[in-house]
This record gives structure tokens, C-alpha cells and sequence, in this order.
């Protein structure tokens, strides 16, 4: 039985005729690494397993292998988050005709950064797109890279800087407030006790006090704003002279006493920062100490890239939840009555160490003493210290 041709079956069959005589005939592998050889973007051809099997010159350059070592990698080595990627145009739906996959797009949202590996050398983020073809010899895979690692870390500093800002929106609308309205309150009793010469006396001392405190709070603020931006040079420093000769600048009760550990070589850093965190350390350690014989002990180790610097008391301790609050600006887990500063040091120990690339952690607890421990780079490369600026 013969069924009737229809219109339908003439209309699929001329587009696929077209289609045939349209389309150009497939290139090989080759020819395509011929044609991005001279292109300057970096760029990789992969086969749909992620096995790369040519770079263009310029990826060559971007992640400082050889063009024969990566035809020897995989994508899963050079960026771990895409080794199941490639799993899409392994599927039954592979097609040359797929919109391409874009991959750590830079958004507001720092988790879609995508980050490559180089040859001893640090990590770059970028922007991966991928598109899938046919050759003749079978379907690939182009991986088309974008280098925004100075875009990516530019935002990232933004991101910090807006939020050191609206830390300083509740400092200015809370803390330094709070001396503002103990001077009103006492220039209130003073003109209300204004017959009582010595209750007077007692508001105008007072005052002074509020006073100096502001002064103090404004002085640490200004320092904390500058702290990373200032100019300094690189120097070799002593770790043990330098602990000493703050310790003795931070004028220490007289039953205190400074231990330093096993000797440590002389190396070369920025001084001035690390003078700074050391200074705030060592302080820190002997204001808050609760003991008749207060013991302060420094120490030095190296730890792979880092020179592991130590400072240790035998206070009163910290609460384990309070190991992040210290870091806080103008946190302070004692009254200022109490105990005279700010609370800005440990915040500017952070600021400074963070931004040369480095980081602080602290072990105590209560009623046992406090170990700061500054994670500080062996090696701060210029552009770090130009980050902090």
C-alpha cells in the first residue's frame, strides 16, 4: 500500500538538502589549531574527556607551562570546579550548534570567580567559555580564557572597603557619640553643682577624661584608616631586638618580665608594619594581664611561606566566643573603666597583617593566658605591598 507523499515531507527534505549545500564541509583538528595559533586571547583545544590537546601560545604565556606540558594536562588539573564540565558534551545532546558555556562570570557575587593554576606561580582568576565542534576526526571542545585577576581583586578590595565603611557608619554614630553625651551630661552637673566648688572640680576632672578618650579614639581610627597605605621599605629586622626594645618602650610594671624564645635569623621585611603589630601585641598583652607577675613571651618559627611570630601571656584568657569580636573595631570585652584604650589595636594587628597577604589567629582560654600567633610572609611581593597602598 502506498501512502501519499505530503507537502510536509517536501518541506524537511529541501531544508536538509539546503542545509547540506549551505553548510561548509568540517575542518580538521588540526586546521583549527592553526587558525587560534596566532590568535592572541589564550586558548585550548580539549577533547570532550577535558585532555587538552592544543594551546595557543598565549595560554602558553598566561599559565606558564609549556605548550607540550599542557598537552599533557587535563582541564581538571588546571581548574578542579570544571572536571565535570566536560560531562555535558559527552551526552547524547552534544552539538555543534550549542549556545557556548561561560564560566566565572564576574558578578557581584565573588563565589562564581573561577581560579587557574600556573606553573609556579600563583593562581589567576578568569573567565572560561566553552564551545564544542565537529572536525573530521572527530568533536572538540575550545576553551576561550579571559584574564580578570587585576578585575577580581580590585572588586574584592572594594567589597573590604565598603565594609571597613560601614563599620566606621556605627563607630561615628555609636562610639563617638557615647563621649559626646558624657560631656553634655557633665556640663549638666556642673551647672547644677555649681555652688559645690569641690563636686565641681571632681565634673571638670571627669571631663578631661572624656576627653582624652575621644582624643585617643579619633588618634587610633585615623591610624587604622592609614594602616596598609603608607610607604615603607623593606629592612632586615630581629625579631627578638624588636620585641625587646617595644617592651621596654611600653613601660611594663615592674614585676613584669619578657621570655623570647629559641634564637630566630635576622630576615627581611617591612619593618614599620611589622613594628606596628608587634607594638599592639605586646601591649595588649601587658594591659589586660590580671597578674601580680605578668610574663610575656615571644617566639619565631618558620612554617612553609610564613614566619610564624608568637606572642603569649599568662592572663586572664579570652572566651572562645569572643576569639573573633577582639578583631572588631573598638571591641573590648573589659569596661573602659576598667581597662584604658580604644579597642582598635587588635583590629589595626589584623588590618596590617591581612593586607600583606598575611593572617593572625588566637588560642586561649579563660582564666589560662592568651596566644596570638601572626601567620607573617616570608616573601611580600610588591604588588602586595602596593595593594595595601
Amino acid at each position: 500500500m502506498k501512502y501519499p507523499h505530503t507537502h510536509k515531507q517536501d518541506v524537511k527534505k529541501a531544508d536538509m538538502q539546503n542545509k547540506t549545500e549551505d553548510d561548509p564541509p568540517p575542518l580538521s583538528c588540526q586546521s583549527y589549531q592553526q587558525m587560534i595559533g596566532t590568535i592572541p586571547q589564550p586558548m585550548l583545544i580539549t577533547n570532550l574527556q577535558g585532555l587538552i590537546e592544543f594551546a595557543n601560545p598565549a595560554a602558553s604565556q598566561l599559565l606558564c607551562f609549556s605548550q607540550e606540558e599542557l598537552c599533557q594536562m587535563s582541564m581538571g588539573q588546571l581548574i578542579p570546579e570544571c572536571a565535570d564540565t566536560f560531562r555535558v558534551f559527552q551526552s547524547k545532546h552534544f552539538s555543534s550548534s550549542a549556545e557556548p558555556l561561560c564560566l566565572g562570570k564576574i558578578q557581584q557575587e565573588q563565589k562564581n570567580s573561577l581560579q587557574i593554576a600556573r606553573k609556579d606561580n600563583p593562581s589567576r582568576y578568569i573567565e572560561l567559555t566553552l564551545s564544542s565542534f565537529e572536525a573530521t576526526d572527530g568533536c572538540f571542545i575550545i576553551a576561550s580564557m579571559v584574564d580578570v585577576n587585576s578585575y577580581h581583586l580590585s572588586q574584592v578590595e572594594l567589597s573590604r572597603s565598603n565594609q571597613e565603611l560601614d563599620q566606621f557608619a556605627y563607630v561615628a554614630s555609636h562610639d563617638l557619640k557615647a563621649p559626646l553625651r558624657g560631656l553634655d551630661n557633665l556640663v549638666t552637673w556642673v551647672y547644677e553643682d555649681i555652688d559645690d566648688k569641690e563636686q565641681v572640680l571632681d565634673h571638670v576632672q571627669m571631663m578631661r577624661i572624656r576627653l582624652h578618650r575621644m582624643q585617643t579614639l579619633l588618634d587610633d581610627l585615623l591610624e587604622y584608616s592609614r594602616a596598609g597605605k603608607m610607604e615603607h621599605s623593606f629592612s632586615q629586622v630581629d625579631i627578638h631586638y624588636m620585641a625587646q626594645d617595644l617592651y621596654i618602650q611600653s613601660s611594663p610594671p615592674p614585676s613584669f618580665q619578657l621570655e623570647l624564645g629559641e634564637s630566630f635569623q635576622p630576615f627581611e621585611t617591612l619593618a614599620s608594619p611589622l613594628a606596628q603589630v608587634m607594638r599592639n601585641l605586646i601591649n595588649n598583652a601587658i594591659k589586660h594581664n590580671d597578674k601580680d607577675v605578668g610574663i610575656i613571651k615571644v617566639s619565631a618559627a618558620e612554617k612553609n611561606e610564613f614566619i610564624e611570630i608568637t606572642v603569649q601571656d599568662n592572663g586572664p584568657g579570652i572566651e572562645a566566643q569572643y576569639h573573633q569580636q577582639i578583631f572588631v573595631m573598638f571591641e573590648k570585652l573589659q569596661s573602659k573603666d576598667d581597662v584604658e584604650g580604644s579597642g582598635m589595636g587588635l583590629a589595626l594587628v589584623k588590618k596590617i597583617t591581612t593586607s600583606l597577604g598575611g593572617s593572625i589567629t588566637v588560642q586561649s582560654t579563660l582564666g589560662q593566658g592568651t596566644s596570638f600567633c601572626v601567620h607573617w610572609p616570608k616573601h611580600i611581593s610588591t604588588n602586595q605591598h602596593s595593594a595595601g597602598n
